[in-house]
């Protein structure tokens, strides 16, 4: 295994966690809760559907104010991804790993490599996941939404992975299942290695500038004599 530093994506890429979250219950919770706080009309009528692309718009309009202030504004981005955490949270136990995804995990610390998680999940809902499956003494570095930087495509939160492991760009590689994955990898100057199980997120993927792209965890673990 050529890298020190294995980060991994965590939904559709480890684990089948969208189909088993209640995403529309969660909006109808993180909404009223965003507009009591001031979000401005514009993001909801730019964003009508969907969580995460709504509270990346909401972080990036907050994002001065959270640097110069640290805590008020914080604190809201903070019970924004609560809410969603919920919801993560009420789900996540019957996410089932992905074809290959234990093994993976399990074999590269026993290579002496370090395996981590970049996501834009919650890290308690990465964790609970981990600990369901016995793979938490697998994983070393988790970054999730919580930690409030902002979301991929932006390279910020798989920067942080590398921090706090003390390891690299150069010496780490990011495997992820979608364009935004790819972008953030590329960002970092972090290898990339796609996961698409379609044609469809193949092109996706090549699209984004992906070149090592495999059906499967398995596939790649085999690529790599893992």
């Amino acid at each position: 295994m050529a890298a020190s530093l294995w980060l991994f994506d965590f939904d559709n890429t480890l684990a089948r966690l969208e189909p088993e979250v209640d995403w529309a219950a969660s909006r109808r919770e993180l909404e009223p809760m965003l507009r009591n706080a001031g979000a401005p009309e514009p993001l909801f009528e730019r964003f009508p559907k969907g969580n995460l692309v709504l509270y990346e718009a909401y972080r990036a309009h907050l994002a001065g104010l959270v640097r110069r202030d640290g805590g008020e504004h914080r604190a809201i981005l903070q019970r924004a991804s609560a809410i969603i955490e919920k919801f993560e949270l009420q789900g996540v136990d019957s996410a089932p790993p992905l074809d290959g995804a234990p093994e993976l995990l399990r074999s590269i610390p026993k290579a002496g490599h370090l395996a981590g998680i970049v996501t834009s999940n919650s890290s308690r809902t990465v964790e609970r996941w981990l600990q369901k499956h016995s793979l938490a003494d697998s994983v070393t570095v988790i970054v999730g939404r919580d930690s409030v930087l902002p979301l991929k495509p932006a390279p910020d939160m798989i920067l942080e992975a590398l921090k706090v492991a003390s390891i690299s760009a150069a010496d780490s590689t990011y495997v992820g299942d979608t364009a935004t994955d790819c972008a953030a990898a590329q960002a970092a100057h972090v290898t990339f290695y796609g996961i698409a199980r379609s044609q469809g997120a193949r092109d996706a993927l090549k699209a984004a500038g992906a070149v090592d792209i495999f059906d499967s965890l398995q596939t790649l673990a085999a690529y790599h004599k893992v």
